[in-house]
């Protein structure tokens, strides 16, 4: 820590110290090179070259120098910088969440899309929610990046819900070059990248670019003493752009990663703790007070409100055993219908790490390895007043992922199995490793081909677009697993058997491998559509704009139905006793599949208005469209039940523009009000034999409005101060459980007690909340001085970034904190190198930034029931390190 901070501060006085020397230099200096003029920055989002200033909707983008300065190398980084993008990471590293707005995701398909030079790359995981992990950063050598915010189906193409980013990679110079790129920071930290480009004739360009990457990580698993964080890479991306004729152009792109990341630094904020209170006969353990959780209502008097929960906070799950206490001679009552919920503000740092072990090796769960494959070709006909562009992609992703789902390491429990005479449950606290143990085998094949032309007055894209993924999952999980435990009993006893106690056979040992059954799912996706706009120049100073898809997309589901909540590892279902033959038989019931098809047409209208030379205003109303589906996240492989409806969404937007070469100065105001319906969304049910599970439901209608600012001024020669805001309100309008589920194909589907806590009420009536992990306000602020120092470029940079609270539950009980976050870097520039020191995290901000709810599955404390805990990622600390560019 001592080193850590050294270092940290010789960084931060040097970059200081260069400062103030150039300020003083620079008003001596002056260079023609330096930003005395905001810049323009030419986009392609419409499939038509427009600068951000006169393009009708809301956009930003991350200049080629800001990449290399900042060191941008994933989804994540991009939302650091982009006001109003948001990256959360779920309940496992491939569970990604790209949020534009403020519009979250619960389950289903991210609503962000995320493309590569146009072809979209997006996809979703099947055992969580999220979006996959489908593509190496690192290995892009970006020109830019754009984030389009709102539905762009027309220009993204099949997933552009509520937005879309877009890396645009730069094409192969002619002019022979190399350049290495290193980069070098604290815990461990090295990222070395080479790349070598130069014509091989004078109509054939080429490039190639080598990656090697890795990290020791942060924090510590004080089980194992082994780091977390860690991450190794190594990879390569070649290209080439050939130009046979002056109208005619090629472009091919194709890399290979090998990835490897560690278990990340989770904390859990459970709401129950195994600890037993003394008079806990029940062994049902106790309310993590400490940590602000609280025993809340599920049930209502007949004025609404919640019943005493002030029995249950001494003896918590009690009411679980309401027909045997009577028995028991204690002199009470019957116990009141409460469970626990985290509540407050979420804290936790690195002594709140307690993920268990691998049992089936007593070390740290692996972590996820990614291998991927890309390959890309563009071909580009410009003609005479029409061109012509196909775009052809091949995507394969094989990964594996091997975690500590909840995030902790309960001891094993031996107690009786209760009093199933009297419908009382087993007695509790098992101890679970509650793992998550998943492959995927990904391959997605993209074809698009577009046609574009303009006159006069006339501008106008068609498009049709093929898309196809196949999907294969294989499903391991083993939640009930630990050393020590006999595992025929312990699904038993899960299963409420009267026949079996919880007998142990204690080895204190790993248990041996290759016992695991694995649970395959599949999901096949068949994508095409058509699109088109026409830009209409009504008059020299209007436009009207209508563009509009055409999608078709049908989802293909199977899986085997293994019961992975209980049987998988010892009962075989993919047979049947049969008491007519009185053998066993193969099950017409295991092998399951199941279809889902959708249509939509989405279209966006649009009207700009020049006001003068500095002035551009524009408004515009569209359509979004997200798929339906099968639920694949409810612990077994049978897909005939859990779907849900496709997502809708209607945004309607206003806005304006300024830039003013004059002030130096450039500002973007909009104002918008989307509408929500039939949001994909998880809520739980209790399944044939009790036990509490997780499905997916349509949720009414959520509402998303608000306003958005950000403005450059380049208030000197030398000094530009940038600022962005944005205020977002998302709630629930119509989401009501009870009402729904009567609805739902899920049979004996109700509304869960945990629900009925979480809305306050018996119907599970969530309107009027905020959505999950949605911030009200949010904002950037960029202050960057340039000057000369005798020969050498130079700069200073200050960056900050705020959120405010986000709710991490839809019952608004736990909050991430409001923060800031602040970097500081400084640079030189010679004529042919860079150098750049930087402070990531400069006043070492320790607020948990990233946390989802789920369910602790490594503990049962009434022997069904699974209690509410806060998974939270541990933030990355105060980071020093030097960014380091050769070019030759």
């Amino acid at each position: 820590m001592y080193q850590k901070k050294k270092l940290t501060l010789a960084i931060t006085l040097i970059m200081a110290q260069a400062g103030l020397n150039g300020i003083a230099h620079a008003q001596e200096h002056d260079t023609k090179d330096q930003e005395i003029l905001i810049e323009r920055i030419e986009v392609n989002t419409r499939k038509m070259a427009e600068t951000l200033e006169t393009i009708p909707l809301a956009i930003s983008a991350i200049t080629n120098r800001e990449i290399e300065e900042k060191g941008i190398k994933s989804s994540e980084d991009v939302a650091k910088y982009i006001n109003g993008l948001t990256f959360d990471i779920g309940a496992g590293p491939n569970d990604t969440r790209p949020t534009i707005r403020g519009l979250t995701i619960d389950r289903g398909r991210p609503n962000v899309a995320v493309l590569i030079d146009g072809i979209d790359v997006s996809s979703e995981t099947m055992t969580l929610s999220g979006g996959g992990m489908t593509a190496n950063m690192k290995l892009l050598d970006l020109q830019q990046v754009e984030v389009v915010k709102g539905p762009q189906s027309v220009n993204y193409g099949r997933s552009a819900f509520a937005g879309a980013i877009n890396y645009v990679t730069k094409r192969p110079s002619f002019e022979p070059g190399a350049k290495v790129d290193v980069n070098l920071a604290q815990y461990g930290t090295r990222d070395v990248a080479v790349t070598v480009e130069g014509g091989l004739s004078e109509k054939l360009a080429a490039k190639i670019k080598v990656v090697d990457s890795s990290s020791d990580g942060e924090y510590t698993n004080p089980n194992s003493n082994a780091l977390l964080g860690d991450s190794e890479s190594q990879g390569f991306a070649i290209s080439a752009y050939y130009l046979p004729s002056d109208d005619i152009s090629v472009y091919f792109r194709a890399e290979s990663s090998d990835e490897h990341y560690g278990q990340r630094p989770n904390a859990a904020i459970r709401s129950m703790l195994s600890v037993n209170a003394p008079g806990n006969v029940f062994a049902t353990g106790s309310v993590n007070s400490a940590q602000g959780s609280k025993m809340l209502p599920y049930a209502f008097n007949a004025d609404g409100s919640g019943v005493d929960c002030s029995q249950a906070e001494v003896r918590p799950y009690w009411n679980s055993f309401n027909r045997v206490i009577p028995f028991l001679g204690l002199g009470l009552s019957a116990q009141p219908d409460c469970r626990p919920m985290v509540t407050g503000e979420i804290t936790a740092d690195a002594s709140q790490i307690d993920l268990s072990l691998d049992p089936l090796t007593g070390k740290d769960f692996r972590g996820t390895d990614i291998k991927n494959t890309r390959a890309s070709l563009e071909f580009v006909w410009e003609g005479d007043g029409i061109d012509f562009t196909s775009n052809t992609a091949l995507t394969r992703s094989d990964s594996s992922v091997q975690e500590d789902f909840d995030g902790t390491n309960y001891g094993l429990y031996a107690d009786p199995v209760g009093m199933p005479q009297f419908g009382a449950p087993a007695w509790s606290q098992y101890g679970f490793q509650a793992d998550t143990n998943t492959t995927f085998d990904l391959e997605q094949i993209s074809q698009e081909f577009r046609l574009s032309g303009e006159s006069d007055s006339i501008s106008w894209v068609s498009s049709a677009l093929v898309w196809q993924e196949k999907m294969k999952a294989g499903f391991g999980t083993q939640f009930w697993l630990r050393e020590g435990s006999h595992e025929p009993t312990v699904l038993a006893q899960l299963g409420r058997s009267p026949f079996t106690s919880f007998i142990t056979d204690i080895k204190n040992a790993p248990l041996p491998a290759g016992q695991n059954k694995v649970t395959p799912l599949t999901r096949d996706t068949k994508h095409w559509s058509v699109a088109g706009l026409i830009n209409w120049a009504a008059t020299d100073k209007m436009n009207l704009a209508f563009e509009g898809r055409y999608i078709d997309e049908t989802i293909d589901y199977t899986g085997d139905a293994d019961n992975r909540t209980f049987d998988a590892f010892y009962i075989d279902n993919s047979v049947k006793f049969d008491p007519v033959t009185m053998s066993m038989i193969p099950n017409p019931d295991y092998k399951t599949a199941n279809s889902v098809a959708n249509t939509a047409f989405l279209p966006r209208f649009s009207i700009d208005y020049q006001i003068n030379e500095t002035v551009f205003s524009y408004a515009s109303v569209s359509k979004g469209f997200k798929p339906g589906g099968v639920a694949t996240t409810d612990a077994n492989g049978d897909v005939r039940d859990g779907v849900y409806k496709p997502e809708k969404l209607l945004a309607y937007e206003i806005g304006t523009k300024a830039f003013s070469i004059e002030n130096n100065a450039s500002v973007n105001l909009s104002a918008f009000y989307w509408k929500y319906t039939d949001q994909q969304t998880p809520f739980t049910f209790t399944n044939s034999l009790g036990i509490a599970n997780v499905s997916v439901i349509n949720a009414g209608e959520s509402e998303v409005k608000g306003i958005e600012l950000d403005s450059v001024w380049q208030a000197t020669q030398g000094l530009r101060i940038a600022m962005a805001y944005l205020y977002s309100d998302a709630k629930y309008t119509n989401f009501n459980l009870s009402e729904i589920l009567q609805t739902s194909d899920i049979v004996g589907a109700k509304v869960s007690d945990v629900d009925k806590m979480m809305a306050g009420n018996v119907d599970g009536d969530f309107a009027g909340q905020r959505l999950p992990l949605s911030s009200k306000h949010s904002g950037t602020v960029n202050a960057r001085y340039t000057f000369a120092l005798g020969e050498l470029h130079s700069f200073v940079e200050l960056f900050g970034q705020y959120r405010s609270e986000r709710y991490v539950d839809r019952g608004g009980f736990a909050q991430l904190p409001a923060y800031w976050e602040w970097d500081l870097s400084a640079g030189l520039q010679g004529e042919s190198w860079t150098v750049t020191a930087y402070v990531e995290n400069l006043l070492d901000d320790d607020k948990i930034k990233s946390a989802i709810g789920y369910v602790d599955y490594g503990f049962f404390p009434d022997g069904q029931a699974v209690p509410f805990t806060v998974g939270t990622t541990l933030p990355q600390g105060r980071t020093a390190g030097v960014r380091l560019s050769f070019e030759f």
